[in-house]
């Protein structure tokens, strides 16, 4: 159970990494299922150790983190799916973002932050069966991560009352 939670853990973090590298490089995460192998390929290194940090963290005993590979580390499953809800569905992802902030374009969300939110959406739209509250929980840690110190909560107001809409639909 605690290397599944790390799994998806370092997942989502490389999934959010790989879409800032590609709104940074060329903007388009419409086609994010074709760069994945190679991001996987060239992240290796840093995927493994961050899946045996998390595993450590979880873990309440010893575990045996010898010759783990990148593909031990990851759900491709959920990258793919992930990939292609982001591919199929990002204008109604951007659209929720938008209908729930006041004031704010995508345009004016840093990519880190848009990531985080475009992927939890993501999620929450998917057939993952990914509880609402996993999804916001884990969009929060992202941001407490790798965001300004204040974007973790209004992360949280967005995904709320996303979730809100969603459900009203």
């Amino acid at each position: 159970m605690k290397n599944i939670r790390a799994k998806r853990e370092t997942s989502r973090e490389y999934l959010m990494k790989l879409m800032y590298q590609t709104y940074i490089s060329n903007g388009d995460i419409t086609d994010l299922e074709n760069e994945l192998e190679g991001f996987l390929e060239n992240n290796q290194e840093y995927i493994i150790s961050r899946y045996k940090e998390l595993v450590l963290t979880y873990s309440d005993r010893d575990v045996n983190l010898d010759d783990v590979t990148v593909n031990k580390c990851v759900d491709k499953a959920y990258l793919t799916k992930v990939c292609d809800i982001l591919r199929l569905r990002i204008d109604d992802i951007n659209e929720l973002i938008e209908n729930n902030t006041k004031n704010w374009s995508i345009n004016r969300f840093s990519k880190i932050d848009l990531a985080i939110l475009q992927i939890a959406i993501a999620e929450m739209l998917s057939d993952l069966n990914i509880p609402e509250k996993v999804s916001i929980n884990q969009a929060i840690d992202l941001a407490k991560i790798y965001c300004e110190e204040k974007t973790p909560k209004f992360i949280n107001g967005i995904l709320g009352s996303v979730v809100d809409e969603i459900n009203k639909r």
